[in-house]
């Protein structure tokens, strides 16, 4: 009976739905060719409304329902500060590179001085350390270690990440090479988030291999807030988030038992709890449209 009462306490749906989600397991990355996208009447619908609210600033999102393709966007090719998504086309090209053999995941690399930068993370005390690759890409994701990033990165190189990131059709994804003198912030859209996160979830990063070891560190951090505030429990979540003073950006595949779905937000001076809210409301968007169709 205290169980009965705690499942039907928590979030909307029937028991029989919760009972679903406690048992409920992610699916592995897909082997089957990505369905083509197609734009959604009804899932547009439920974006725009997710997405008012602001009372100052601006926001690009972008929803792919992974089982048919349906689409919905809102100004989702626009070019934002990445923030800490700029670390997700690391990922990409630290995974291909330890695939085709030219970088080693149990390769040790030193963290020197002028890796060093604030913000998030963990090693900021740890120069003169060495760690391996694995090691670095789990704290680059899990931690959104900011440093563990530049490690990775003077490894893999700047412009191998950039033509990667062309190459899978990221657009406005560019990461500046701060080293080089280069001025700027690392750049993203919703689009190039949504596509890069369906090109994982379909098996299509590299292959599905790689892809399920992408989502299994994308799952690592399971929040309770922004792309989750709106969530049921039992929702599954990989995902990655970002913030600067003018940025607040999470985006993520939502995994549920009745479908899976790609969602996209970035934000741009916005107040940082109405940013939260449309993040939260448009994965919930996304989750209420898998749900019903």
């Amino acid at each position: 009976m205290i169980v009965a009462v705690g499942i039907l306490s928590v979030g909307p749906g029937t028991i029989s739905e919760a009972i679903r989600g406690l048992t409920y397991v992610r699916p592995p990355a897909s082997t089957e060719p990505a369905v083509p996208l197609e734009g959604d009447a009804e899932l547009q619908k439920r974006l725009d409304t997710a997405t008012l609210g602001l009372s100052r600033g601006s926001v690009s999102a972008s929803i792919v329902d992974l089982r048919n393709g349906a689409t919905a966007g809102l100004d989702a090719q626009a070019v934002y500060p990445a923030a800490s998504l700029f670390k997700l086309p690391i990922l990409a090209e630290v995974l291909a590179q330890e695939e085709e053999g030219t970088l080693n995941p149990d390769q040790l690399l030193e963290v020197r001085s002028d890796d060093w930068t604030d913000g998030s993370g963990v090693l900021q005390a740890r120069i003169g350390d060495s760690l391996s690759v694995r090691e670095l890409q789990q704290l680059m994701i899990q931690d959104s270690d900011n440093i563990a990033a530049l490690v990775l990165l003077d490894a893999i190189g700047v412009d191998r990440v950039n033509s990667s990131a062309r190459r899978l059709g990221l657009t406005a994804t560019h990461i500046v090479d701060h080293r080089a003198g280069e001025d700027g912030d690392h750049t993203t859209s919703a689009s190039d988030m949504a596509l890069l996160l369906r090109t994982i979830a379909t098996g299509q990063l590299v292959n599905a291999q790689v892809s399920e070891t992408a989502l299994q560190l994308l799952e690592l951090k399971q929040t309770n807030a922004w792309l989750t505030g709106d969530l049921p429990f039992w929702v599954k979540l990989a995902h990655k988030w970002g913030e600067l003073p003018d940025a607040r950006n999470d985006v993520g595949i939502v995994f549920a038992p009745r479908g899976s779905a790609v969602v996209a937000v970035l934000t741009r001076d916005a107040d940082p709890d109405e940013a939260a809210r449309v993040i939260a409301r448009s994965a919930r968007a996304a989750y209420d449209f898998v749900g019903a169709s």
